[in-house]
């Protein structure tokens, strides 16, 4: 992540400090599906935890488990408190997350997501009563609220097609939800079971789409099905790729992290293609 003098940031400010690795993080790691697509439907999974360390080292990325899941020890190796928890996108317990604990205080607990696909650039503390405050990052404004659920994660609608469209519950207000989560701490292994869904469940919409995501200076830089989708004074612009040679290409050249082996890439385009065809 390219970050240095970490001792002394430590024990200068943990939360800037963490902060700080949030939003390099979003920088560098993609968000994708890449590896997933590449792979025979049938032997689609979650990554090992071998698998998740050997990536994560790499900054090759990958979907929640694999971002959110490798970006949890590198801050427990940094010395914070960090606890895995379950998050519902579409199916009970679907996505992970990471809850940081006594930060500045001793009570305090943040939300640290960097596995969303879309941008959460910062811890975000987790001390509301009912809502939090609202926060913008690239093309999102988001907020949480407090549901009998756990905490829900609402995206504000705007004008321009969202990365991942989830259409507002309730056409009337101008907020959606996202996700929600509890903040009760699970281990690895309790998550994977049910995290594994998305992996493995044809019907996931990351087995019908192409999707690299990354945030460099902060701003949406991405690839969904054949187009590029980049952010614009804040509003989502997209322009189509001709073909699978020119999606295999602009994947290699805007994340050369996944462009070794470049096969991966012609295979997982090449298996959303015969998706599409299908339908």
């Amino acid at each position: 992540l390219g970050l240095d003098d970490i001792e002394k940031r430590l024990e200068t400010d943990k939360l800037v400090f963490l902060n700080n690795i949030i939003y390099e993080y979003h920088c560098k790691v993609p968000f994708h599906n890449v590896d997933l697509l590449a792979l025979p439907v049938a032997e689609r999974r979650i990554p090992t935890t071998n698998e998740l360390k050997e990536r994560g080292l790499s900054g090759r990325g990958g979907l929640c488990y694999q971002t959110n899941g490798f970006l949890y020890f590198v801050l427990q190796a940094l010395g914070y408190e960090v606890t895995l928890a379950r998050g519902t996108v579409y199916l009970p317990g679907d996505h992970l997350l990471i809850i940081a604990h006594a930060v500045v205080t001793s009570e305090d607990m943040y939300l640290v997501e960097a596995g969303a696909g879309y941008p959460t650039l910062q811890a975000i503390p987790l001390d509301f009563k009912e809502e939090s405050s609202i926060y913008t990052f690239s093309i999102c404004t988001i907020k949480f609220v407090r549901k009998e659920s756990g905490i829900a994660r609402l995206h504000k609608v705007y004008r321009g097609s969202p990365l991942f469209p989830l259409p507002p519950k309730d056409e009337g207000t101008s907020w959606f939800s996202f996700y929600h989560f509890d903040t009760a701490p699970f281990s690895l292994e309790d998550i994977a079971l049910t995290v594994n869904v998305p992996y493995s469940n044809p019907e996931y919409i990351f087995h019908r789409s192409f999707r690299v995501v990354c945030f460099p200076m902060g701003k949406l830089l991405g690839i969904k099905d054949n187009a590029i989708v980049d952010d614009q004074n804040g509003q989502i612009c997209s322009t189509e790729l001709r073909d699978s040679d020119a999606i295999t290409k602009t994947v290699c050249r805007l994340f050369p992290v996944l462009s070794r082996p470049r096969e991966i890439v012609e295979m997982a385009v090449m298996m959303w293609e015969n998706v599409v065809v299908d339908k």
